[in-house]
């Protein structure tokens, strides 16, 4: 994809989304709140509508929009010149994130990347809600919060992008709006200028408390790597690796009873967008900025319509959570509540019936999807459980990552402009901080790894709520103290971005500006035709040899290729549909397929629908000795597509199935 389609299809998606919140600002007179809840109604308005009706994989919707848009920017004008800042907040978050997946683009096997992009291919068909399981079909995609795949497909719908390309697009508007939302809480919580850039900042780019002390930790010539800064609690470092003042933190960060320590990781927000894992935690965090913004302009709104309105849209992020994120559902409950708590001990008496009317119409338009997902395997292996007595942070694993919300807490107690509103604040940060070293959510996980995702997941939506509230209020005061205080331990955080300039010059740059994300696998131009082969025929089932139970290549193929994998990660699959016995079985039946060991192999492709059979180099062993048995058995149904080789000691290429008469193949190529 050109630089210059990539800046066309950026501007045309911005213009259609300013367009989306002055339609809303009509209503709202509100352009910030417009401007991010918009996009989250839009698309819960069409995730609900599709569980009735699929609308198809190519909407070609923007043509419409973008007129409607053009005059919609052109009428009220004067309202998008007024906001201009928030727009640039914009902007900045997107091109942030463009420029590191510019840079490294690739949707490879690290972490989850893949089954991300394995969602939106999901999504992308267009059919009725839910959509089949591209990694296991004919069964259902109803068993994740994919509430995110789901608004990044229906984006690339709307504007028929490519799906890699649509993966990453979905990424950097995602960036915006959480920019644009951490900018505009701020604006409203603090009327001192430079605080709104500065805080969005340090929690666009820069790190936890973590930062500082494995920098004061670690010896620099180590090159902390982003993995590395979010596992720091946990991990076990050479001693030769520390600095004089690292050793002396070693004893109270690390046990020193013989056991291993418990993995305590914790993401930040930079982490988040530059490490190139399209995960839920992205929208769980933007629907935290939603709601602080939302609380920040509810603070200050006199007008009992906007008041009602606001509060109505406060309360629908409860079940936006469980759709967009469900491990900080419950997080973000308690926060809800504890504002509705908090404003009726000021005396706010009608509050609760617009609450009551917006919780519950945004649990109406995500029912379809919740009637099916509360009740799959992965609601079932999930449970809150007490934290044991050996995996609670102790007070110093706790300060290395929390320091700087303790920091903002204390300097609070100066600050008397907003002191009710502080004390909120740091009444609701901390009740969720004491919960998450009561509680965490017993997942898979065992061992030291008992309470990893649970960390992984709270901590750093916590950090960047507390952060972003207690640094703004401070910044707002009239206190000296507590203004360049909070400047301060904003700023100290941020020299995680030196890990993050580092990383982005030494790293390798070879697949930069291919936005598929392909070019890692198909720089090699056979495997290239091969996908663009596969994309301009049918749908259907796809197998690919070498599946195995780690991050594995066997099905990037097939879901480049816009088809389906007969069986995709067993792993993933497993934990979502608790391990039924198809998936082991399916990996079965695909090795004894390629060891040519199937006595019906044709019979077997046939009865499980299987339209697409790959044959590339990993499967030449010994001279490609499998390859013409195989060919002998299936030829009938089946014909061979070469794209590289001799068809006999080498060949690479795939299988096709013939649903018409078999096509007149001629001899069979003598072995050798």
């Amino acid at each position: 994809m050109t630089l210059l389609l990539i800046l066309i299809s950026l501007g045309l998606i911005w213009i259609n989304l300013i367009g989306l919140a002055l339609l809303c600002n009509g209503f709202a007179r509100d352009y910030a709140v417009s401007r991010v809840g918009s996009v989250l109604i839009l698309c819960l308005a069409f995730f609900f509508l599709e569980h009735f009706y699929g609308l198809g994989p190519n909407l070609w919707l923007f043509p419409v929009s973008t007129a409607l848009s053009a005059w919609a920017i052109w009428k009220d004008r004067n309202v998008l010149r007024r906001n201009w800042p928030l727009e640039a907040a914009f902007g900045a978050g997107v091109l942030l994130c463009m420029g590191w997946r510019y840079m490294f683009p690739n949707i490879d096997l690290f972490e989850e990347r893949f089954p991300d992009f394995v969602f939106i291919h999901d999504y992308y068909s267009g059919t009725l809600l839910p959509p089949m399981d591209r990694w296991l079909p004919p069964f259902k995609a109803d068993f994740y919060y994919s509430f995110q795949f789901y608004s990044t497909a229906l984006m690339g719908r709307w504007f028929n992008l490519d799906r890699g390309v649509c993966y990453q697009l979905g990424y950097c508007f995602l960036s915006g709006l959480i920019a644009c939302s951490i900018f505009a809480t701020i604006r409203r919580l603090c009327a001192w200028r430079p605080a709104a850039p500065l805080i969005t900042f340090a929690l666009m780019l820069g790190g936890c408390g973590i930062a500082l002390v494995a920098h004061l930790s670690i010896k620099p010539q180590n090159h902390i790597q982003g993995v590395q800064m979010v596992r720091y609690l946990g991990m076990q470092w050479d001693k030769d690796d520390y600095t004089k003042l690292g050793k002396v933190l070693d004893g109270f960060l690390f046990r020193t009873d013989g056991k291993p320590p418990p993995e305590l990781p914790v993401e930040p927000l930079s982490t988040l967008l530059l490490k190139g894992e399209f995960h839920p935690p992205l929208t769980g965090i933007l629907i935290l900025m939603f709601s602080l913004l939302l609380i920040a302009s509810l603070e200050d709104e006199g007008d009992p319509f906007k008041r009602r309105a606001l509060t109505a849209l406060l309360a629908s992020t409860i079940p936006l959570a469980l759709l967009g994120n469900t491990w900080v559902f419950p997080l973000q409950t308690l926060l809800v509540s504890g504002w509705f708590i908090y404003r009726a001990i000021l005396g706010e008496r009608d509050h609760w019936l617009p609450g009551l009317f917006g919780g519950g119409a945004a649990t109406a338009l995500a029912y379809p999807f919740l009637a099916r997902f509360l009740s799959q395997a992965t609601m079932h292996t999930t449970e809150l459980r007490l934290v044991r007595p050996g995996d609670h942070a102790n007070i110093a694993e706790w300060l290395a990552v929390f320091w700087p919300v303790a920091l903002l807490a204390i300097l609070s107690l100066w600050n008397r402009e907003r002191r009710s509103l502080c004390f909120f604040f740091i009444a609701i940060w901390g009740v969720l901080l004491a919960l998450t070293e009561i509680f965490y959510n017993h997942d898979i996980n065992s061992g030291t790894w008992e309470r990893f995702n649970s960390t992984l997941k709270w901590w750093g939506w916590i950090y960047t709520g507390a952060v972003l509230t207690l640094a703004a209020i401070n910044m707002g005061s009239r206190s000296r103290l507590c203004r360049f205080g909070a400047v301060l331990v904003v700023l100290i955080p941020c020299i995680q971005l030196y890990d993050y300039g580092s990383e982005m010059i030494l790293s390798p740059k070879d697949d930069l500006g291919h936005l598929d994300g392909t070019n890692w696998i198909t720089r090699d131009y056979t495997i290239r035709d091969i996908v663009s082969a596969l994309k301009t025929r049918p749908d259907g089932i796809c197998i690919d040899s070498g599946n195995t139970t780690s991050n594995t290549d066997a099905t990037v193929i097939p879901i480049y290729g816009n088809k389906q994998a007969y069986v995709g990660w067993p792993v993933q699959e497993g934990i979502w549909r608790e391990y039924r016995w198809e998936i082991g079985a399916r990996i079965e039946e695909e090795k004894a397929f390629y060891s040519g060991k199937m006595e019906d192999p044709l019979g077997w492709l046939l009865s499980n629908d299987i339209r697409y059979v790959l044959w590339l180099q990993k499967d030449n062993d010994d001279l490609n000795s499998r390859f013409l048995p195989i060919w002998n058995k299936i030829r009938s149904r089946y014909v061979w597509r070469r794209y590289c080789g001799n068809d006999g000691d080498w060949a690479v290429g795939f299988w096709e199935r013939m649903d018409g008469p078999a096509p007149l193949l001629g001899t069979m190529p003598a072995k050798g």
